[in-house]
């Protein structure tokens, strides 16, 4: 009989003990402990996300543009340049980026955007770009990671490089990233042809975010 009580304690205890350990595992990915938001459950289910923010911007000049989509901590061209090595012609702003040659328009506020990811890291899964024709989907969209000591480097995406032989049309691509952030310690841009526009639908996936953390340990804490 103590043997058979010892067995089911030992039972017990193994259970138990494999429950704390995919615990610990997922406090020490910061899920348990709500420092990470999902759209779903883990990482692995970032791909189904519905969080989209949308960014389109039109060149009626008669030059190319680069366009910084987000600064990052960086305020001006000048530290962009600096910083970065990224020779922009402006940063992007909702409405009119460059007088009567660059416009910006957004589904929701760009200010914001750009405010939200430099203080909540944010992770990008997917990127579903339309261009106004094949050229301007030859242009580069590229992540530079920042840092005051040394040079971190950068992706460049190609929207053209990324089309699948079952793709119909030729101005539309959707790509799909394993890993790419966008914080303050990142500087985003594209550059659009003369005469071009182009759409980017960005898919947000987990996003670091110590304001909705404190209000997941109170509720954890206090009940709702």
């Amino acid at each position: 009989m103590e043997r058979n009580l010892s067995n089911k304690a030992n039972g017990m205890l193994n259970t138990v003990g494999l429950e704390n350990e995919n615990n610990a595992r997922r406090y020490r990915a910061g899920i348990g402990a709500g420092l990470v938001k999902f759209t779903g459950n883990d990482f692995t289910d970032e791909q189904a996300s519905n969080l989209v923010f949308q960014i389109k911007l039109v060149n009626t000049d008669v030059a190319d543009r680069r366009i910084v989509l987000h600064p990052g901590v960086l305020k001006t061209l000048a530290d962009i340049l600096k910083v970065a090595g990224i020779d922009a012609d402006a940063i992007a702003v909702d409405g009119v980026v460059i007088a009567d040659k660059v416009s910006c328009a957004t589904r929701g506020s760009l200010a914001f955007l750009q405010s939200f990811i430099n203080q909540n890291p944010t992770r990008i899964v997917r990127l579903q770009i339309t261009g106004s024709d094949e050229a301007q989907m030859g242009e580069a969209i590229t992540l530079t990671k920042i840092n005051p000591i040394t040079k971190l480097g950068s992706i460049q995406l190609i929207p053209d490089s990324f089309k699948k032989a079952t793709d119909t049309n030729a101005k539309l691509v959707s790509i799909d990233l394993k890993h790419y952030q966008l914080d303050d310690q990142s500087v985003w841009d594209v550059n659009v042809l003369a005469g071009k526009t182009i759409t980017i639908n960005a898919y947000l996936g987990a996003i670091r975010n110590d304001a909705a953390t404190l209000e997941s340990l109170a509720i954890a804490a206090l009940g709702e």
